[in-house]
């Protein structure tokens, strides 16, 4: 848009000087115009005074007169000069005479040919223009011009010589209505130009608000206003045009950032924000390109040096050290930061993001404050199946608060009522779609998104089940149990609410990888300390180590669907989910039957004494929490 502005500015522009110049030369003409006609009366008149000059001389000498006073002080001689003055008046000379200077240097009528107000001889002629006396000492023409915007009227002064000498002068007085009409014929064109040149310079001061608006426009859309560093629309906007392979790519994410903002306030949390960045601008070259990427978290592009990874560690270094002081506390703030050397090998930018994401979660796993940088050679299947668009697509649902959590009802068909829900992740796309878990979950998996994910879904359940006395059961990976910012959290909500802890279930996936059993061991007794109940989740879908299940003493087994979705015609089936169950007693341990989505399948169930069970049969998940009466509609 605003190159079009630009132009459209320039034309308007170069239109202007066009008429300034036209409007100029148009009043140069005109003057040009008013000159001319001032000589062509000029020339003629003097034409005519210089053949009466030799005549008067002529006659001088001829009747040996000693000057023209004795000459025309002879009424004959005075009678026939004047006559001569008299055809030179017409609608335009109105006055002429011919004057002398006396020896007091005062100058007297020697003729007047006017019509009106006519002198007499010898009359003294009072002036003040030293035109006059100028014709006697230069003995040339001398010409007086008089202000007038609509006539031209001008004093011609012709000398008489003699013998060298200047003995008299003509004064013709000449004006002309000319000026006016050629200014009236030229007033549309005036008028005209006027017009034009005040649309222009009226277009032009538009166009240059409307520049100025957009700069200032696109300047507030591309800086974020709490740290006045560009912000995820200015990376949208140059994502097209940035050349990778002059960059390192590196997400800084604050450290137990959501600890500061529940400990001291928002107000606090963004005066961290707001300090930080400006270390890390002071901390950059002009050519590095920092971008708020969302929340806590920011992107900066290192311009290609030897130094990449010491640029990290500097700003790390730097944040490690400051003092953050508000409102007299004194908070301490570390960074983590992921760094992609090559993101230019990279797809697109969006796959470059996930990789420094992904080492960003590494230096937030391997505990907080480091630098981790993504070495090529080490290819995981989470970054070979991931989606770059996904990812992009759950940050943006952060930062807008658009996730949000349907809940299903697990169902207690002994006692007909409602046992609890399970809490389900649910995405609210821009044009209002539903977004299921299932289409960007494995997409994050293993980068620094998904525990971000995980703590918005448990500060919105722990918000909604503070005081409705329900009881919710919560997903939750062994990754996301060994993550220090999801344990903090949830350490932190349950161990002062001891009441919302008994109503909490985490379900932990049977089928998730689990390097360190001991360390699982400990989770698991961590979530029991603070009086929450732990269940295995989708069991029977993978190798299930039968040991390792009791050891984590487990409250409940929640059976896998695929196991119990076609259990009312698979004998296999059937008799897999019955030793689960008998196993389950004899551990003491409920169980819950997922995935049960028709009444042969529930009826199926109710054969084998399961404890509860869970399915679209009984209930879709919804926003809001279902009453009994609610269900098997």
């Amino acid at each position: 848009m605003v190159k079009r502005e630009i132009v459209i500015f320039f034309l308007l522009f170069l239109l202007g000087l066009f008429l300034v110049y036209t409007y100029s030369e148009v009043t140069k003409s005109k003057e040009r115009i008013f000159e001319r006609i001032e000589q062509h009366e000029i020339s003629k008149i003097a034409y005519v005074l210089q053949n009466m000059q030799q005549q008067i001389l002529k006659h001088i000498h001829e009747y040996d007169y000693q000057d023209l006073i004795t000459f025309f002080k002879e009424k004959e001689h005075a009678i026939a000069y004047e006559e001569m003055l008299a055809m030179m008046l017409t609608s335009d000379v109105k006055y002429s005479y011919i004057l002398y200077r006396d020896e007091e240097r005062k100058f007297r009528f020697l003729l007047d040919a006017s019509k009106t107000d006519k002198a007499s001889f010898n009359q003294k002629f009072d002036v003040n223009a030293h035109e006059y006396d100028l014709v006697y000492t230069t003995k040339k023409s001398q010409i007086i011009r008089q202000q007038n915007i609509e006539n031209l009227y001008v004093t011609y002064l012709h000398p008489i010589i003699k013998n060298g000498e200047v003995v008299a002068l003509f004064n013709i007085d000449f004006t002309t209505d000319i000026k006016s009409i050629i200014l009236e014929s030229i007033k549309p064109l005036e008028t005209l130009f006027t017009l034009l040149t005040l649309f222009v310079v009226i277009f032009m001061a538009m166009t240059l608000m409307q520049i100025f608006h957009y700069f200032i426009t696109k300047k507030k859309i591309f800086t974020d206003p709490l740290t006045k560093t560009f912000n995820r629309n200015y990376l949208e906007e140059i994502s097209s045009v940035l050349n990778l392979g002059n960059y390192s790519l590196a997400m800084l994410d604050l450290d137990k950032f959501k600890i500061i903002n529940d400990t001291y306030g928002h107000k606090a949390g963004d005066y961290v924000l707001s300090h930080a960045s400006q270390i890390i601008k002071n901390s950059i070259r002009d050519n590095d390109i920092f971008v708020r990427y969302g929340g806590e978290e920011f992107l900066l592009f290192i311009n290609n040096r030897d130094s990449k990874r010491d640029i990290c560690e500097r700003v790390r270094d730097k944040i490690a050290k400051e003092k953050f002081v508000y409102n007299g506390h004194e908070i301490y703030v570390t960074l983590s930061i992921g760094l992609h050397t090559n993101p230019y090998l990279e797809k697109n930018m969006q796959e470059a993001i996930k990789k420094a994401d992904t080492m960003l979660y590494e230096a937030k796993k391997n505990g907080r404050n480091r630098v981790v940088v993504y070495d090529e050679k080490r290819e995981t299947t989470a970054s070979s199946s991931f989606s770059s668009k996904d990812l992009a697509f759950v940050k943006e649902a952060l930062d807008e608060d658009r996730v949000t959590c349907y809940y299903q009802p697990i169902y207690n068909h002994k006692t007909g009522e409602v046992f609890k829900y399970e809490a389900l992740v649910r995405i609210i796309a821009q044009d209002g779609t539903i977004i299921t878990p299932y289409q960007f979950l494995p997409q994050i998996k293993s980068t620094n998104m998904h525990y971000k994910l995980t703590q918005r879904i448990l500060a919105l359940v722990f918000e909604k089940f503070r005081t409705n006395q329900k009881l919710v059961s919560i997903n939750l990976s062994f990754t996301d149990l060994n993550n220090p910012d999801i344990e903090e959290t949830i350490i932190q909500a349950l161990r002062v609410d001891q009441d919302l802890a008994s109503r909490i279930t985490f379900e932990i996936l049977e089928s998730d990888e689990v390097d360190d059993i001991e360390s699982f061991k400990q989770k698991i007794h961590m979530l029991h300390s603070l009086k929450a109940k732990v269940s295995i989740d989708d069991f029977g879908s993978g190798y299930s180590n039968f040991k390792r299940i009791i050891d984590t003493e487990a409250n409940y087994l929640k059976i896998d669907g695929s196991l119990v979705k076609n259990i009312h015609k698979n004998s296999k089936d059937f008799k897999v989910v019955k030793s689960i169950v008998h196993f389950a007693t004899q551990s003491n341990m409920q169980t819950i039957a997922e995935f049960v989505h028709s009444k042969e399948v529930y009826e199926k169930l109710l054969s084998l004494d399961i404890d509860y069970m869970q399915g679209y049969y009984i209930a879709a998940p919804t926003p809001e929490l279902l009453k009994k009466e609610e269900l098997f509609q």
